[in-house]
């Protein structure tokens, strides 16, 4: 997934070819709203995933407070998180699942950009590479 303007290595993926493009959604248990003054319940992807990295980075630059509730180690462990209304998290639109929805607004959440699906060649060092 390449996210416009997340990193510098993000120009590297402009030569790839984009599989498909879609926009970036605060999602939450359906019925969800977050409380106004605290923390904002934050579920993620391990750190080594772009999206967390990206998100994590977006609400820092924003000052919008938060804390890290859970790390799902995939999405699927991170939908059943969601759906069972631990927290939001930074997500593709396809991600939506049962139970999992849109956070409503005002939800006082940065915007989120579209992101680009591509197919990047394998980093040197890397097993396979």
């Amino acid at each position: 997934m390449n996210i416009a303007g997340a990193s510098p290595s993000a120009a590297h993926g402009a030569k790839a070819p984009v599989i498909r493009r879609e926009s970036l959604a605060w999602l939450g248990a359906t019925g969800m709203r977050l409380a106004r003054g605290e923390p904002v319940r934050l579920l993620a992807l391990p750190d080594t995933c772009s999206l967390h990295q990206f998100t994590v980075a977006l609400l820092r630059r924003r000052r919008v407070p938060y804390v890290l509730a859970h790390v799902a180690s995939g999405v699927a462990g991170l939908q059943s998180a969601l759906a069972a209304g631990l927290g939001v998290a930074c997500l593709n639109e396809s991600a939506m699942s049962d139970g999992v929805t849109r956070v409503a607004a005002p939800h006082g959440l940065p915007p989120l950009p579209r992101v680009a699906f591509q197919f990047l060649p394998g980093r040197r060092g890397r097993r396979g590479s």
